[in-house]
């Protein structure tokens, strides 16, 4: 049976490797167009939507919550939403180092735990398991695609392997 540690912290990991590798292209691109770190936070889609620089906040916020709601402890708070790009990459380390803090044991056997969960105006309240399901992990991922969509969609140069390489690591590769 696959546990909950498996099926949460590596993923989330994953998710805020992908985005900083992502996040780097996209600078790249920018300074290639001679574009200001501000300006590339602040692309989007369509003028409805949330810019780059909140995409990339979210998914660090919404893994530092799944931390807390996994191990029963609240990680160091995110003050703020407007970030510099410097910020946002200090912020995803600085998670990614929480996640590698996370041990097996302190959220294996957790399972049943009911959490509570703030969706927009709704609160709800869950089992772990379903949380993880139902919230952080279909989060990270939707704001990935928005991050790689936005940037793609501008112009820079990213595949579908910039995307999948982190989660294909552990593959064994055979040809």
């Amino acid at each position: 049976m696959t546990s909950l540690y498996a099926i949460s912290i590596p993923v989330l990991a994953n998710v805020l490797k992908v985005t900083s590798t992502i996040l780097k292209k996209g600078e790249q691109w920018a300074k290639e167009q001679k574009m200001s770190s501000a300006d590339l936070l602040a692309l989007r889609i369509y003028d409805d939507m949330l810019p780059l620089g909140m995409q990339v906040w979210i998914n660090v916020v919404t893994t530092k919550k799944a931390i807390e709601r996994l191990t029963g402890t609240a990680p160091p708070q995110i003050e703020g939403r407007e970030k510099t790009i410097e910020e946002l990459y200090a912020m995803i380390d600085d998670t990614l180092k929480e996640l590698a803090q996370v041990k097996k044991e302190d959220v294996d056997d957790r399972d049943g735990v009911e959490v509570p969960c703030v969706f927009g105006k709704n609160e709800y309240k869950t089992s772990l398991v379903e949380y993880v399901h139902g919230y952080p992990i279909p989060t990270v991922y939707f704001h990935l695609n928005m991050i790689y969509a936005i940037l793609r969609g501008k112009g820079v140069s990213l595949g579908k392997m910039d995307y999948m390489e982190e989660f294909m690591a552990p593959f064994t590769k055979i040809n």
